[in-house]
């Protein structure tokens, strides 16, 4: 029913959770005994920038701070999101998504594009320590 909708930070959360809670709720639980998507359901976060830039219009989360880099030089040519389901345990990531070897090649290619310059991670929240958990996973 949702296919490739925003079901969080987004109108269609709204809405969603408005007119129809118990299939918004099915969708973003978790099973009980695996941790990981229900059966019937796969849910992945939004990538790119567009991902964490406004919760909901009106309600930013990175947005401002995309905008000010932005004004500096900073497009998406050297500006990366890395956003991961932040319902799921680091260790389900890495096994279910491959994120930590994802991120360890969007870091590479951050660098590459750059002329090889060191690369700067920046986090909010539970991101300070999914980063922990991908340093001592590399």
């Amino acid at each position: 029913r949702y296919f490739r909708q925003r079901l969080w930070g987004h109108v269609t959360m709204l809405q969603s959770l408005l007119l129809d809670k118990n299939c918004w709720m099915n969708h973003v639980r978790l099973d009980n005994i695996t941790f990981l998507d229900p059966p019937g359901v796969k849910l992945r976060p939004a990538q790119g920038l567009e991902a964490a830039d406004y919760l909901m219009p009106g309600y930013w989360v990175w947005g401002k701070m995309i905008e000010n880099l932005a004004d500096i030089g900073y497009d998406n040519n050297n500006l990366f999101m890395a956003a991961y389901d932040w319902r799921v345990a680091f260790t389900h990531l890495q096994q279910r998504d491959h994120y930590c070897d994802k991120l360890k090649s969007m870091i590479e290619v951050a660098s590459r594009t750059n002329g090889g310059r060191k690369v700067a991670l920046i986090t909010h929240s539970m991101g300070a320590s999914m980063l922990m958990f991908f340093q001592s996973w590399v």
